[in-house]
């Protein structure tokens, strides 16, 4: 038998900060908090559709909409919106007989 150390750190040495070795994954992945805010593909083709349709038909507000989906900005609006409703400040009656 070897009197010599083990060569893996065990679960005892791990806990020490300076045994830890670097993670060079996190974040690397591009997974974050804001992934899948922005605006997909089938996002930017519909708003480049209701653009041309918007210009088609002179009409600024279906352009501005088109442009606004396109960009993301539309499902940033929405999302907001959607933070500043509180869905526990009115109590919903449920069938009270």
């Amino acid at each position: 038998m070897s009197t010599e150390a083990p060569t893996q750190p065990t679960s005892e040495s791990l806990t020490d900060d300076g045994q830890l070795p670097p993670q060079r994954h996190a974040g690397a992945v591009g997974l974050g908090p804001a992934y899948g805010q922005g605006a997909g593909l089938g996002e930017k083709l519909g708003g480049m559709q209701e653009e041309i349709r918007g210009k088609l038909t002179k009409n600024p507000e279906l352009v501005e909409h088109g442009r606004e989906r396109r960009t993301g900005i539309l499902k940033k609006k929405e999302q907001q919106q959607n933070d500043e409703e509180d869905p526990f400040a009115k109590p919903e009656d449920h069938g009270k007989a």
